[in-house]
């Protein structure tokens, strides 16, 4: 097999790759099920990033365009996924619990009192961020 093409081959997997990781790591931060160890993932990104690296060295120029991708997901994402460490508060409230008297601006700007919940039955969502 010609080197250019093996090394095209690997510019165009990069990306493949790292997207194919991503999509997998925002599909589970959805479902708020993301690992506790991200080692797997960050390895995966930073290995998708030495490929586009060395295809962007010795690949043709379809490969080494192919791999601008793999390296710019490759490093950004272990980038915040480091930085994004989410720790619970000993006094977290976790599922099942009641949750305390809270008050907060509601989507018009007007403070809204969670006393006027009390007696019904509710459900509340609360949304974080991954990064």
């Amino acid at each position: 097999m010609n080197s250019k093409k093996l090394w095209n081959g690997i510019g165009v997997a990069a990306p493949v790759i790292a997207i194919g990781c991503a999509m997998l790591w925002f599909s589970q931060a959805r479902a708020v099920d993301l690992p506790e160890n991200r080692t797997l993932f960050v390895g995966v990104w930073l290995g998708a990033a030495a490929l586009g690296m060395a295809a962007l060295v010795k690949a043709g120029w379809i490969g080494r365009i192919a791999a601008l991708p793999g390296i710019a997901v490759g490093l950004f994402l272990p980038f915040t996924v480091s930085i994004s460490e989410q720790i619970l508060p000993p006094n977290a409230i976790q599922v099942g619990d009641k949750v305390p008297a809270f008050s907060a601006p509601d989507e018009r700007g007007e403070i809204f009192d969670s006393a006027v919940l009390l007696g019904k039955p509710v459900l509340i969502k609360f949304f974080r961020a991954h990064w």
